[in-house]
């Protein structure tokens, strides 16, 4: 693995494995903003965007209310876990950039694979947001029916948004302008989001921040994505936190943005084909792929995802593990259903 200075995409993958990425890159340009131009796509959004945020004044606690339902009900792992939402829509530039708690410099750099481990893990987080937010398109009857009766366009322009938004990562001319206006300290910010560990209630929460109800929903997503991100570190909490120093910087979003969403497909394509149907599964296979694969052995899992060349002893522990979640709900589920029924007097 080569010096990972800035950590580096190319310097993590193979150049096989970054032409598959690419190559998926470019497909999802045409497919989400087919042959639009940069020029073109900004002005659509800059005419969009003021639209849905006038189309939401008025409903902003239902909004709210309905981006957590629908999340709750596409992740259940979420309520399964206990996990609590904090979700808010807010006024352009109403956020607030989260601060570093602990960003000291680190008594020794952390070493390559684990930086690279990292940088993978939160493109996975993004990508995984991203496939979120598009869940919007296949809403169940009642939550469409509730955005129909705000506006018959609604949904039809949220999906407009979220290609326009997050296509234009797939655009290398729109990357470049996004990592200069990073450059010079500028941010175009649609949302925030940050997991945090109640110690009282014992409790993770979820608090996320948007503009408006699709990026709600990705930054939701996105929460969740930190809390299961976070099976990937020791239990070195100095050491934790200078891989995040290392790695944790706005700078890598655009490409995390650009990349992330092949590789999360390329995990959850696992869980798809395999013959476990329940999708609390899935976080919990990523969870468990995160704190069992260490270092190069980590990168070498998700570098043969991406390529569809996975050995046959990794798609067996791959298998392995997933039933074993499946044992683990199953359990679970009957410990928690002779509880309630304790609980009731029955």
């Amino acid at each position: 693995m080569a010096h990972l200075k800035e950590v580096e995409y190319e310097k993590i993958f193979l150049p096989k494995t970054m032409a598959n990425l690419k190559g998926k890159s470019g497909e999802s340009r045409q497919s989400l903003l087919g042959d639009e131009t940069l020029m073109q796509t900004m002005q659509k959004t800059s005419a969009l965007l003021p639209q849905v945020i006038q189309a939401e004044e008025g409903y902003t606690d239902e909004l709210e209310t309905l981006a957590v339902q629908m999340v709750e009900e596409k992740y259940p792992i979420i309520p399964f876990m206990n996990i609590k939402i904090d979700a808010k829509i807010v006024e352009m530039g109403g956020m607030q950039p989260g601060e570093c708690k602990d960003c000291k410099p680190a008594a020794e750099a952390p070493p390559e694979a684990e930086k690279a481990k990292r940088r993978i893990i939160n493109a996975i987080t993004q990508g995984a947001s991203i496939r979120g937010t598009f869940n919007i398109a296949n809403l169940e009857d009642w939550f469409k029916q509730y955005l129909d009766d705000i506006d018959p366009t609604l949904l039809e322009t949220y999906v407009k948004i979220a290609k326009l938004a997050f296509g234009i990562y797939d655009d290398e001319e729109a990357i470049a302008m996004l990592l200069a206006m990073l450059a010079a300290g500028q941010k175009m910010q649609g949302g925030e989001s940050e997991m945090e560990y109640d110690e009282e209630k014992k409790q993770f929460v979820i608090k996320a921040r948007a503009i408006c109800f699709p990026m709600l929903v990705h930054e939701i997503v996105k929460g969740l994505y930190e809390i299961v991100g976070t099976k990937g570190f020791g239990t070195d909490r100095e050491k934790n936190q200078a891989i995040v120093n290392a790695v944790d910087k706005i700078e890598n979003e655009p490409r995390d943005f650009q990349y992330g969403k092949f590789i999360y497909d390329a995990i959850n394509k696992l869980f798809v084909d395999s013959d476990v149907n329940d999708s609390r599964i899935r976080e919990l296979f990523f969870s468990t792929l995160y704190s069992r694969k260490k270092g190069e052995e980590f990168v070498s899992f998700i570098e043969n995802a991406i390529n569809d060349e996975l050995t046959l002893d990794q798609k067996r522990w791959a298998t392995t593990e997933m039933k074993n979640i499946e044992k683990f709900l199953i359990k679970k589920d009957a410990e928690n259903a002779l509880k309630q029924r304790r609980d009731r007097g029955l």
